[in-house]
């Protein structure tokens, strides 16, 4: 089992990532180019061999041996879980993956349980300045919870994150990190509420929606909302790419979220862009109030720009 951690070393760690010491985001050159759509199956091991280790510190870099599959996101992994670091296999397919595995007995306070990659920041607020993130990615589990609230309800708290855009503002009050658009995967369920497995006997497939704040700092039901994006069956590839910036509509600066999952291109306005103080993106995986959820990006996934002139 992790070590759960010390809440002044993480508040030290926090303050050295954001003074810019720990090590920043590198390209991944060899990977730019190799990153094919794969309709091959993983193979998900029935004995769990992703083996819990302790861990010493909440922010780290891949030691593992080898290549850091998803480097060209960040060499730095913030991991906020206590179960199981990030680590990296085939899973028994002919390509390498990232893998982001989160557990609902995970505590760590008023934090919600995560294994997540930053994206640089854009913090020059002017059209033409944007952030992206691209990469192929799998769904084996999302979290899995039961409660009373609709699959379309911000309140329900079925499913994991995989990607997020956030941001500060000006204006006190609320997060001091607030999110601004969460993609998350929802498993599937019948009439009566209950996971539709495969032939496998695994979570059939999962919903796709973005949850996207109405005002600054919006939370619950009457501050975000969800909009349905697609459906990605279990244990398949699907592609990839968020973007998050500024640019200029009618002569108005637009804060906007860009984002084309599984073939279906969405664009969200964020409102009160001139309340802007930056600009972000996060990757991997985040929240899990029920079962496990596993997450794989695929060798390859990087920061694909970053303007902030």
């Amino acid at each position: 089992m992790k070590l759960k951690f010390n809440k002044l070393i993480y508040a030290g760690l926090v303050g050295l990532l954001q003074s810019g010491l720990l090590m920043s985001c590198t390209d991944d050159s060899q990977e730019l180019n190799s990153v094919i759509e794969s309709e091959e199956e993983v193979t998900v091991p029935i004995s769990n061999n992703l083996t819990a280790v302790t861990c010493s510190q909440q922010l780290y870099t891949w030691t593992g041996g080898g290549t850091d599959h998803n480097v060209g996101v960040d060499a730095t992994i913030d991991d906020r879980s206590c179960t199981y670091n990030y680590t990296q296999s085939t899973y028994g397919s002919s390509y390498d993956w990232g893998v982001y595995r989160l557990v609902s007995t995970d505590d760590v306070g008023s934090l919600q349980t995560r294994i997540e990659r930053a994206s640089d920041k854009v913090t020059n607020i002017k059209n033409g300045n944007y952030v992206q993130i691209t990469g192929y990615c799998r769904i084996l589990e999302a979290g899995s919870f039961t409660d009373n609230y609709p699959q379309t309800n911000v309140s329900d708290k079925d499913g994991t994150y995989f990607i997020q855009a956030k941001g500060t503002h000006t204006g006190t009050g609320g997060s001091p990190d607030p999110a601004i658009a969460l993609f998350v995967a929802k498993p599937v369920r019948d009439s009566n509420g209950n996971i539709i497995l495969n032939s496998q006997g695994k979570t059939d497939s999962f919903d796709i929606y973005r949850e996207e704040i109405l005002l600054r700092d919006g939370s619950g039901s009457t501050g975000r909302q969800l909009v349905y994006i697609t459906n990605v069956k279990y244990n398949k590839d699907f592609w990839v790419d968020v973007s998050t910036g500024f640019d200029t509509v009618n002569g108005k600066l637009r804060h906007y979220v860009k984002s084309k999952i599984n073939g279906v291109s969405k664009t969200f306005t964020v409102p009160e862009p001139e309340r802007a103080l930056q600009a972000k993106l996060r990757m991997g995986a985040y929240r899990c109030h029920g079962g496990s959820a596993t997450i794989l990006w695929r060798k390859g996934t990087k920061q694909a720009n970053f303007v902030n002139n």
